[in-house]
């Protein structure tokens, strides 16, 4: 078996289900785990603003249109 020194096992239960999580350290990582998640959440973030934006825009109504 390999090298389990830079694993971790977690284990929770929320609402009656057992939620098993192992964790590996990587030494080829290019960056942390916090900086990983924090640009993801930026990013995520930015999208959702974006999309928010342009939700928001006022529809154009079309006033010679016959009903």
């Amino acid at each position: 078996m390999e090298n389990q020194s830079n694993s971790r096992t977690t284990k929770s239960d929320i609402g009656g289900t057992v939620y098993v999580v192992e964790s590996r350290v990587s030494d080829s990582a290019k960056e942390s785990a916090y900086s990983k998640l924090k640009r993801l959440i930026t990013v995520n973030a930015k999208s959702l603003s974006k999309l928010s934006n342009s939700s928001n825009k006022p529809t154009e109504i079309n006033s010679t249109s016959s009903r």
